[in-house]
């Protein structure tokens, strides 16, 4: 860095007072300086000397002052000037004391599940108002993620982001996006959408939670070509602690085809927020619409197998009043409950309908007999055979009764 002290003391167009040296990239210096204006301490972030005269480099700063100045968020770095036509080429930023998540990901190792849900939280939150204002960052690695005191996480570089209306970059500016965290379409140089964005988180957590990237080779692009054609070891098998759900949330936003990522940053950020209040959930996909750019997953209450596992899954029976209620079948239990017990028009009983329809039958029969012995009667014309005949017929009836 001692070559950018002779910068220490330089006020850049008569406002920003350099203080010292922050941090050095491929591209460009960071200095701590003051806004003489405001008495602020501020970030600027200089073109180094090399870089200059670079066109490319310098509509890289275009690009990512014009991206910042149309987002307004708490996870995303503000920007407050730019300067391109002086010697010194710069941009003024909100002043961010901390450390990058690759250096903090360097110094842990690997980072617990829920840590991790708590930074990649922040990261969705910004990049879904990013994506809801046009702007795609694609760009997104632990370098450009800065982790600020108390967990506070400030996504930053959106020098190669795409904003609405803006040039399409070169496949060479693309290519600047590190190829550990380049999703498969943009190696490709196809077209791409906020999917990119996600593709690369899903890279990050996954080196998050295990410790290392799903994809490495010597050279950069042995690496696209695994991006392009291999499937990445289920983090469960690096470290077998991970709750499923939050695997299945890795391996959806790392999927090859955008199609069957998540849709949005939005949706990917519910399901994460529903794996920290019940890490035992599970989750199963959607059936793909036609129409819909969206591999949402939903929850499916079940037992922890995963269906990630080589083990087959085992489904639960289902419990009395849960999976049945309102479905037009019995329920197991009243089906053990009722047998034994006679059912209403069977065998068992007679509805009282059919009994009075039986009565009414016999009662008919009756009279007709009583009229065919008083018939009888008559031609006998005796009132001893007429009485005895009537003792007869009401017997009868009694009979049938």
């Amino acid at each position: 860095m001692d070559v950018f002290n002779k910068y220490v003391g330089q006020a850049f167009d008569g406002r920003y007072k350099i203080e010292k040296t922050v941090g050095v990239g491929g591209m460009a210096v960071v200095f701590e300086a003051t806004d003489l204006q405001t008495g602020k301490k501020v970030a600027v972030k200089m073109l180094k000397e090399t870089n200059s005269q670079d066109t490319s480099a310098i509509k890289r700063f275009v690009y990512e002052s014009k991206a910042i100045a149309m987002l307004n968020h708490p996870n995303i770095v503000k920007i407050y000037d730019i300067s391109v036509k002086g010697e010194n080429k710069y941009i003024v930023m909100e002043l961010i004391k901390g450390i990058t998540l690759k250096e903090y990901i360097t110094q842990k190792g690997k980072l617990d599940w829920r840590e991790t849900a708590i930074f990649v939280e922040q990261i969705l939150s910004a990049l879904d108002h990013a994506h809801n204002m046009g702007v795609i960052h694609r760009d997104i690695k632990p370098q450009n993620i800065m982790l600020l005191e108390g967990g506070m996480v400030k996504v930053m570089d959106f020098g190669i982001a795409k904003i609405p209306k803006g040039e399409t970059l070169t496949m060479a500016d693309k290519a600047i996006g590190t190829v550990y965290y380049l999703s498969p379409e943009q190696a490709t140089s196809k077209k791409i959408d906020n999917r990119a964005d996600i593709y690369a988180v899903g890279i990050m957590m996954y080196q998050m939670v295990t410790g290392q990237l799903p994809f490495v080779a010597d050279q950069p692009i042995a690496v696209i070509y695994k991006q392009l054609n291999e499937v990445a070891v289920n983090p469960s098998r690096i470290v077998p602690t991970i709750p499923v759900g939050f695997e299945q949330i890795i391996m959806t936003a790392i999927e090859k085809n955008p199609d069957d990522r998540y849709g949005t940053a939005a949706q990917m950020l519910r399901q994460l927020k529903r794996i920290q209040n019940d890490p035992t959930a599970v989750f199963v996909k959607k059936q793909q619409a036609k129409k819909s750019n969206t591999a949402e997953i939903v929850i499916k209450k079940t037992s922890r197998t995963s269906p990630y596992d080589d083990e087959p899954q085992v489904k639960k029976p289902a419990k009395p009043n849960e999976n049945n209620v309102g479905s037009g079948r019995p329920l197991a239990n009243n089906k053990k409950k009722n047998q034994g017990k006679p059912k209403r028009g069977s065998n068992g009983g007679m509805p009282l309908w059919a009994a009075v329809v039986i009565f009414v039958f016999f009662l008919a029969l009756a009279i007709v007999g009583i009229v065919l012995i008083i018939n009888s009667v008559m031609k006998t014309s005796t009132i001893q055979q007429f009485a005895n005949s009537f003792t007869e017929a009401a017997a009868h009836f009694k009979t049938l009764i």
